[in-house]
């Protein structure tokens, strides 16, 4: 079984030491748990600290400010009148169950620097132009396709059960947190029958993969 590198550092004696490699990948695994349940892909700082400091436990409240200065200073993030959301050339690495943040390492995160990989052209026939182009434009690759149900669900779940719409969204956090790989809307599914409501309804709102 794999093991994570927070559980290498607690149980073993010798000291580890983070390659640039090994930053890189914390800072990116921090960006996607904090930001991969946000509905607009971004909040304000106090919620942020508030949410790795309250809710994950991750760290103190004095050093979550700390954290997000340095990474605003260094280009990961970006702080628009207050509110944080990540550089969007930033590809958020999707931590492992049981993860928990190397603090040392977000205290000192490298520079963000977009790399840009060149891809060798590839000489196409002239004959196979047209075949190529087709099967490229036929090709469709949704994200989730239960995604535009994410905030009709929210909403019908918020007025059912009287619970504010931003407190509905925080308690299906907490169960993505606790489950580990599962999406947003099978979450919100969770609360919904947690508080009780017609679970045909959130069928209904999910609707069916086309």
């Amino acid at each position: 079984m794999p093991t994570c590198l927070f559980c290498k550092i607690l149980f073993t004696n010798s000291p580890t030491v983070l390659l640039m490699g090994s930053i890189d990948e914390e800072v990116r695994r921090i960006i996607h748990a904090t930001f991969s349940n946000s509905i607009t892909n971004e909040l304000p700082f106090d919620e942020l600290v508030r949410l790795w400091t309250l809710d994950m436990q991750w760290m103190d409240p004095a050093i979550a400010p700390q954290i997000i200065d340095k990474l605003c200073e260094t280009g990961w993030l970006t702080n628009s009148d207050g509110r944080l959301s990540p550089n969007r050339n930033v590809i958020p690495l999707y931590p492992p169950f049981g993860w928990s943040p190397i603090i040392r390492s977000l205290l000192s995160p490298p520079e963000f620097v977009v790399k840009t990989v060149e891809q060798p052209q590839k000489l196409i026939p002239k004959g196979d132009v047209k075949s190529q182009i087709d099967v490229v434009t036929n090709q469709k690759y949704p994200p989730d396709w239960a995604e535009a149900s994410i905030k009709p669900m929210i909403a019908w779940i918020s007025e059912e059960s009287g619970l504010p719409m931003k407190e509905v969204v925080r308690r299906a956090q907490r169960k993505r947190r606790a489950l580990g790989p599962v999406t947003l809307w099978m979450a919100l599914s969770l609360v919904a029958r947690e508080q009780g409501l017609n679970m045909s309804k959130i069928t209904e709102l999910i609707g069916n993969p086309s």
